[in-house]
Formats: structure tokens, sequence, C-alpha cells
């Protein structure tokens, strides 16, 4: 029968129905592919028994129910992909058992409860997406063990506490979102500079996040988008250094309690300006209250202006 299946391939189909348990008795599967297709039901706990399993893709389904334990069986896992369904319950402690995962995304289901500690384990994680679920309390620390992690999604969530100063230790990172969260305290500076030399997208707005703007901010070589807009930021924005923000084209700080007067080094790297810079969307509470009244900022360069 089908029990000396090596990779079964039926993404992009109308199949519907349930994942049979019979597909336990398929030992020797490497890469199980259904994705984009009506199917329902819940993930069998047979699915522990398929331990030579490198890749697990059933995204954008209709699977509902919780991830069994058994998932920590599969040491051999280095994707596993389940986007767009209706998973509910935790992310079990025996899922960080499967020390060969490089790509892991959880996005867009009804995930609740904690990210484990465990996670800094996975040393070889370069992909965690665990964005637009219901994950609650603190960002592990360890997430700074992960230095071959480029991009994790955390947004829209309701994660808790602070950043972590820990981040600086991706060395890898290129993008990182944390948007949409409940975070409070302040920006590490550790976020920004050579440490992290990738870094391209920063998204740290709708949160909770306080103080001043990092002195050293402009030190990220690659930075292109930078938002921390819908924040209780304080402060100025510091000035940047000549050659600092090469890259940068959006930068967000609107609705926060920033005040005083942008920078003219700020100005200079605008795309309208000669020689320039690529900075092409910049925006900020320097529109004047309806009532009368200075605004929060000053800026002649600034795109658009907020109240």
């Amino acid at each position: 029968g089908l029990t000396e299946v090596v990779n079964f391939r039926a993404s992009l189909n109308n199949f519907r129905g349930n994942i049979p348990k019979e597909i336990g008795r398929w030992t020797r599967l490497q890469n199980l592919w259904f994705a984009d297709n009506e199917i329902t039901g819940t993930i069998p706990r047979e699915v522990g028994n398929l331990v030579d399993m490198n890749a697990f893709l059933f995204y954008k389904n209709k699977i509902a129910g919780t991830i069994p334990d058994e998932i920590g069986n599969l040491d051999k896992l280095t994707w596993i992909d389940m986007e767009d369904n209706q998973i509910v319950g935790t992310i079990p402690q025996s899922f960080y058992s499967n020390l060969d995962l490089e790509e892991v995304i959880f996005k867009n289901n009804s995930l609740s409860g904690t990210i484990s500690d465990r996670v800094g384990d996975l040393s070889k994680l370069a992909t965690f997406w665990a964005s637009f679920n219901q994950l609650s309390g603190e960002i592990p620390t360890t997430f700074g063990e992960c230095l071959k992690l480029e991009e994790l999604e955390l947004q829209n969530n309701v994660l808790t506490g602070s950043l972590p100063e820990e981040f600086g230790n991706m060395e890898s990172a290129e993008f990182l979102s944390i948007e949409s969260n409940q975070l409070t305290g302040t920006i590490p500076p550790r976020i920004f500079g050579q440490n992290i030399p990738g870094l391209r997208i920063l998204y740290l707005n709708g949160n909770e996040l306080s103080g001043p703007v990092p002195e050293n901010y402009g030190q990220s070589p690659r930075l292109k988008d930078l938002w921390m807009n819908d924040n209780v930021l304080t402060g100025m924005l510091p000035i940047i250094a000549e050659g600092e923000f090469l890259f940068l084209e959006e930068l967000l700080i609107n609705n926060n309690e920033m005040t005083g007067e942008v920078d003219d080094s700020l100005c200079l790297i605008r795309n309208d300006t000669i020689p320039g810079g690529n900075l092409g969307v910049f925006h900020a509470d320097c529109q004047p209250p309806t009532g009368g009244g200075a605004p929060q900022i000053v800026c002649s360069c600034c795109t658009a202006c907020f109240v």
C-alpha cells in the first residue's frame, strides 16, 4: 500500500474531509504537503509516528483542535507551516524538542498561552511566525540565543512585558515585527547598531512603549522601515550622523507623546532633496490641534502630520 510513500504533495487542490489517523502508518514519509485545500478535523496524534518527516505543510485549510504532544517526536522536522487554520490551545512543550527546526509558521490561528523559553534551544531556527494569534505572557529572552533567526513575527497577539534586550544578540535578524501587542518599557538600544547588521524591517508600533528613542537608532546600517508610531514615546528623535540611515524609506513616530523639533539631519535624508536619501514616508505629530495652538512636533520635512 502507501506505507512506502516518501513524499506526499497534494497542495492547491479541493480536497475535503479529515486527516486520517492511518497516516501514522506512512513511517517512511519525509514530506507531507496538503496546503491550500478544504481539509477539516484535527491533527491526529498518529502524526507523531512519522519520525523521518522533514516538512509538514498544511497551511490554508480549516483544521481545528490543538497541536498534539506527539508533534515532539519529529526530530528530523525542519519546516512546519500551519498558517491560516483554526488551531487552538497552546504550543506544547514537546514541540521545542524538534531541534532541527528551521522554519516555524503558526500565523493566523487562535493559539493561546505563552511562547516557551525553550525556543532558545532551536539553534537552527531561521523563521518564526506566530502573528495573529492570542499568545500572551512575555517574549522569551531566549530568542537571543537563536543566532540564525532571520524573521520573527509576533504581531497582533496580547504579549506583555518589555522588549528583550537580548534581541540585540540575534545577529542574523532581518525582519522583526512586534507590533500591536501590549508591550511596555523602553526600546533597548541593542536592537540598533552593527550587532544586527542585516536588520531591514523593525515594526514596534501599536504597543505601550515609553521613554526616548535610543540615541544610536541611526546606526542600523541596512534599516529600511522603522515604525514606532502609536506608543507613548517621549522626547524627540536624536540627531543622526552623516552616513546613517542610508537605506531608510519609512519612519513613523506619530501618535506618541514626543515633542520638539525634528533635526535637519533627518530632513537631509528625504528622497526629494539633493543629494538626499531614500526617506519617502515620514509621519509625525506635526499638525496643530483643532482648537488652535502649536503642534507637538515641528517638522519641515514630514510627509504626513497628525494631531
